[in-house]
């Protein structure tokens, strides 16, 4: 993470807490690479409504995961029924969905000096459907100066 943008994220655990109960979702978080390399492993830094640690031991590469898949195409990913949209097999490509217990996710890429940067994700449990409105949240200037457009 680049020194100017570390500055800026400092209320980033305050503002995550406030996204997730502003969105009802019951978890949220967001992934960064850990270092600036664009090869660097991609690991979940902020969570809120977590259930557990072990989103700690989650580690993505670029196209892994949710997080690496979002942060590779720079494109948001929506997944309104995890038990209909994919095989147990497949659940194992996206481990949050299983240390969370995760039903329906949302994940949104974070965009900062024209790259992607980071992804934020929004998920229930216990198979309640994603809010209404979560299709159309704007990240931009709620998280600082991560934005999810890359203009």
């Amino acid at each position: 993470m680049t020194p100017g943008l570390n500055m800026k994220l400092q209320n980033i655990q305050y503002n995550i807490d406030k996204l997730r109960e502003e969105e009802g979702v019951d978890f949220a978080a967001i992934a960064f690479c850990e270092h600036s390399s664009t090869y660097s492993p991609i690991k979940w830094q902020y969570v809120s409504g977590n259930n557990n640690d072990r989103y700690k031991l989650i580690v993505l590469r670029k196209g892994r995961g949710l997080a690496g898949n979002v942060m590779k195409t720079g494109k948001r990913m929506l997944i309104s029924n995890v038990d209909m949209a994919l095989s147990p097999d497949e659940k194992v490509k996206y481990p949050i969905l299983l240390s969370e217990s995760l039903t329906a996710v949302i994940a949104v890429p974070l965009c900062f000096n024209n790259q992607v940067y980071g992804v934020i994700l929004f998920g229930q449990r216990n198979h309640k459907p994603l809010p209404d409105n979560i299709e159309n949240i704007i990240i931009n200037e709620r998280l600082g100066e991560l934005k999810e457009d890359i203009r």
